[in-house]
């Protein structure tokens, strides 16, 4: 196969141009939106300084909104690549010719990944409440003694599967309630939970407080049954509630 479709799809990112920031390289490293990180590289005597021109800091800024994980995750990975911070900017200092590809490469990692951390811990928190929500939902229609949170079942591929609830009926428990939301950590875990448990569709609610980006819904119709959280005390718990 020839190489030169590769390069020209490729090209983009050899491309440099020149900014009031510094001289901009875009980098096959991702930030959460999918956007490609960009670093710049200033001239600083006979080095270089590189660094991510703030872009860690507005990514992580959009998804999470929290200052004291952006400042944590920025921390952390400038320490991982040996960086500093400065100003929310990512940077690595006194940089010589020779050394500027992996330099950037870098800051380009420790950009991405403090951006992506803060989106996971955001998502993770949505969870949570989530979970915290449907909780109180539950409990409200059920009587407590009734609802296991963190419930394990066995799958049958052999796996141990979780879910946040599962209600008591008739024959055990046997409604299960996973709390639901677009982020990959949230769906990908309990498309697998769903899928591994052989139950009714009906008796597998996933339940969301926002609307699923269109591929996650599709996927978790295939195992469950989709319920707005609005909608959950409506839903088949209501036949459990007079259990």
């Amino acid at each position: 196969m020839s190489c030169e479709a590769i390069h020209a799809a490729m090209a983009g990112f050899e491309a440099c141009e020149p900014t009031l920031d510094g001289a901009r390289i875009a980098t096959h490293c991702l930030y959460p939106s999918f956007e490609s990180v960009h670093v710049y590289v200033v001239k600083d005597g006979d080095a270089f300084i590189v660094h991510d021109g703030k872009g860690a800091y507005h990514a992580a800024w959009a998804h999470g909104r929290d200052e004291r994980a952006i400042a944590k995750a920025l921390g952390s990975e400038a320490a991982h690549y040996h960086l500093v911070v400065e100003k929310n900017r990512l940077e690595l200092r006194n940089v010589a010719a020779g050394w500027l590809r992996p330099a950037i490469l870098a800051v380009a990692n420790a950009s991405a990944s403090a951006a992506n951390f803060v989106m996971a811990r955001a998502a993770f928190a949505a969870d949570d409440d989530l979970v915290a929500k449907i909780g109180a939902i539950l409990s409200r229609k059920i009587s407590p003694s009734r609802i296991a949170k963190d419930y394990i079942i066995r799958g049958s591929s052999g796996g141990d599967r979780h879910f946040d609830y599962a209600v008591r009926g008739h024959d055990g428990y046997d409604l299960l309630v996973n709390g639901i939301t677009s982020h990959h950590a949230s769906y990908a875990a309990k498309y697998v939970a769903f899928s591994d448990v052989e139950t009714d569709v009906s008796n597998k609610i996933a339940v969301r407080d926002a609307p699923l980006k269109t591929d996650v819904e599709s996927l978790m119709l295939k195992v469950a049954t989709i319920v707005p959280l609005t909608a959950l005390a409506g839903s088949k718990v209501r036949a459990y509630a007079e259990v």
